[in-house]
């Protein structure tokens, strides 16, 4: 029997449901890093203007939390519209024109994003194979370090081929 309440979800629109929710909690979890980070460089004044001593570790953590506030929040930020676009050409261009061209750039983005998350993926598992470490005070595991990178370009390439298909459908 059929219920006419039931509403029948696609599964791409699961899926970007799920992506949309992860995308959410690594913005969650980059503003959590920024949040340290910024804790961190307060310390390292404050241990300087007090004790006269620096805590070399914090430069280097300063360092990685860039790194990881960049490619945790930048998918969401995609998602929500909320990243950098130049739209002086695009805003002047008649409808269909500028659905076209954005789908382009868009699957230009995902294809981009999807090639630079392989490439990283890569590089990422080698690392972790052959047990290589930052040449840095701390000598952190190298894959720690960009496991990073394929993520966020993986989520991004996701967003842009969602992007590609939504400038379809307005």
């Amino acid at each position: 029997m059929d219920d006419s309440l039931t509403v029948k979800q696609s599964s791409s629109s699961v899926f970007m449901r799920g992506v949309s929710r992860l995308n959410l909690w690594l913005a969650w979890l980059a503003g959590l890093v920024l949040v340290a980070a910024t804790g961190l460089v307060f310390m390292e004044i404050l241990s300087r203007l007090i004790f006269d001593k620096s805590l070399v570790w914090v430069i280097e953590l300063s360092e990685y939390s860039l790194l990881y506030m960049t490619f945790l929040g930048a998918p969401y930020l995609l998602e929500k519209h909320r990243h950098v676009a130049i739209d002086i050409v695009t805003d002047a261009l008649p409808d269909l024109p500028r659905r076209v061209l954005s789908a382009l750039m868009c699957a230009l983005g995902a294809v981009a994003c999807g090639y630079c998350a392989w490439v990283g993926g890569l590089v990422t598992l080698d690392q972790f194979e052959y047990g290589m470490r930052e040449t840095t005070l701390m000598r952190p595991p190298s894959y720690l370090i960009t496991m990073v990178f394929p993520l966020g370009m993986l989520l991004l390439a996701i967003q842009f081929a969602a992007q590609t298909l939504d400038s379809f459908k307005r």
